[in-house]
């Protein structure tokens, strides 16, 4: 007596799917059309290509060095005496020309005024040596006197002549002396160090001050000697400062210095930088990334066309044509050096076969992209 009202009620449920089950199909059919035409209308994913080259193959040396200066030196005065005065310290910026410390100079001071007094009254002696010299020659024209009167004022006036030379020359050497108890900085540049204090006696040869040029800073680099032959004076490298994390700044070859270190079996490379705004300073330390030529000619993509895995894979994603379509292929490729942005691809690439290097990020193989313009 239970069954029917089961029965009943299970067929109503039936009845209502039935009732429902076209409305149901109708609107997943609406749901896969509108998937399928927004899949339809998607835009393509635009990427950027290049084309697979042949180039000569270079290699990078990454090399370590020094900024150093082209001028470093110890300053000494060149007369003794006691400082009387010290116009800077450590860490300076000075000019060339500037006095930097003075000594006690009232001796020659009043040996210069002596010097001029005697020039001064030379020259006197001169003048009127000249006077007495045309009075005589006047006489000696009127007959009124004799001619060796004239001779002897001839002779007086030279030798008034020289004796006012050698009291100038003797002003002119006082005056030296006396520029001498002023060191000056005989360039540009920034003091490291002083080593002179008020009243400290300074002697010639002990040195006062040590002063560093900062223009004009170069890169000493070290080379292993194997690579000397492969380079060239003007040569284009790059540095970088590693004061100045994250850039990397253009510079060129000035001097290869051939003397060799015997014991590291290494020469000098000296670089200059082609800015002269790089914040450095001597005695930092850089690295100097030079190119040097293998003999070597491959294939070449831009290091932006690699896909690295985690498990050491390499590859890179290949254009092909599909009719008007343009679809892209995974292709795994075996690499060796990189230089200047550059990798050379030693398998798994054609000459003239194009591959993306901008939007491969999240391609799939075989997926139609569109080429950016």
């Amino acid at each position: 007596m239970n069954l029917a009202p089961r029965h009943t009620v299970g067929l109503g449920k039936s009845s209502t799917c039935m009732r429902h089950r076209p409305a149901l199909i109708v609107l997943s059919l609406l749901i896969a059309s509108f998937c399928t035409l927004a899949r339809a209308e998607a835009p393509l994913p635009p990427v950027d290509t290049e084309v697979v080259r042949v180039m000569p193959i270079l290699k990078k040396l990454d090399l370590s060095g020094t900024v150093t200066s082209p001028q470093a030196s110890q300053l000494s005065t060149a007369v003794a005496g006691p400082v009387t005065a010290v116009h800077f310290d450590t860490g300076a910026s000075v000019k060339a020309g500037e006095v930097l410390l003075e000594i006690d100079a009232a001796l020659e001071q009043a040996t210069l005024k002596k010097a001029d007094a005697q020039a001064a009254q030379a020259a006197a002696e001169v003048a009127d040596a000249k006077r007495r010299l045309q009075i005589a020659e006047r006489l000696a024209k009127r007959d009124y006197g004799p001619q060796n009167e004239v001779e002897a004022r001839q002779a007086e006036v030279e030798i008034d002549i020289a004796t006012h030379e050698a009291f100038k020359a003797e002003r002119d050497r006082q005056a030296v002396i006396l520029q001498r108890h002023k060191l000056r900085a005989p360039y540009a540049g920034v003091i490291s160090q002083r080593m002179a204090e008020l009243g400290q006696w300074v002697v010639p040869g002990t040195a006062a001050f040590e002063l560093v040029a900062m223009k004009g800073l170069r890169i000493e680099v070290p080379v292993p000697q194997h690579f000397y032959a492969q380079l060239r004076q003007g040569s284009e490298v790059s540095i970088k400062i590693d004061a100045v994390p994250g850039r990397e700044f253009p510079a060129k070859v000035d001097a290869i210095i051939p003397v060799s270190d015997p014991n590291a079996r290494t020469f000098t490379l000296r670089v200059l930088p082609e800015q002269e705004t790089i914040p450095m300073a001597p005695g930092m330390s850089a690295r100097v990334n030079v190119s040097l030529r293998t003999g070597e000619q491959g294939l070449v993509v831009s290091r932006d066309a690699l896909i690295r895995y985690p498990d050491g894979r390499i590859t890179v994603w290949v254009l092909e044509r599909n009719g008007a379509k343009a679809l892209v292929r995974e292709r795994r490729v075996e690499i060796g050096v990189a230089f200047e942005g550059l990798v050379h691809v030693r398998s798994g690439l054609n000459q003239g076969e194009q591959v993306v290097v901008r939007g491969n990020e999240t391609l799939r193989d075989g997926q139609a992209v569109q080429l950016a313009s």
